[in-house]
């Protein structure tokens, strides 16, 4: 689904079970994105999956309905060993992908490393590098608190600085396709 690039509030997700970090950005003019609101979603682990979930749900609900985003930028899931954390965190993420569908918001995923691509100009940028990065972007003084809203807000930037071609990656990408290759005949 297209987005406009003229009407973007732009609602990034870190998804989690017990944490997830939310950043609502507004992206209406590429080179000045304005921080929204940002925060944290917390659940207890003391509380049953169905509870955590609900409340989830109903917090996501309750941004969507006080910031009307224009689109959520979800990022998208690797995980390597521990199975039983990618379940509960792909739950997570069912919960604010039903939550956009029933708000007709388009959804858009992005890995961590194309997110860290895309603001720093390497997808293996330290975390550190990145939160820096995107209070430059979005003219933040203080410390992003808590670090997952630091992570959601750059899921949101990550998709305005896509769509409009100005991340570091496409400068990154536009330098390597300016070196030549020099051919050298095998002999």
């Amino acid at each position: 689904m297209q987005i406009s690039k003229t009407n973007m509030i732009l609602l990034g997700i870190d998804p989690g079970t017990a944490t997830t970090g939310f950043g609502i950005i507004d992206a209406r003019i590429p080179n000045n994105l304005i921080p929204i609101h940002y925060g944290q979603i917390r659940t207890s682990k003391d509380d049953l999956m169905p509870d955590r979930l609900l409340k989830i749900y109903n917090s996501v609900n309750h941004l969507i309905e006080e910031y009307s985003p224009d689109a959520l930028v979800i990022e998208q899931l690797f995980f390597n060993t521990n199975v039983k954390t990618a379940i509960t965190v792909g739950q997570a993420r069912g919960i604010y992908i039903l939550s956009a569908g029933l708000y007709k918001l388009p959804v858009f995923e992005y890995t961590a490393l194309q997110a860290k691509m895309e603001l720093t100009g390497y997808g293996r940028a330290d975390k550190k590098d990145v939160r820096i990065r995107v209070k430059e972007l979005l003219n933040i003084h203080g410390d992003i608190k808590p670090i997952d809203a630091s992570d959601a807000l750059a899921m949101a930037i990550c998709h305005s600085l896509k769509i409009n071609d100005s991340g570091m990656g496409k400068k990154n990408k536009e330098k390597k396709s300016k070196v030549k290759k020099v051919k050298t005949k095998k002999k």
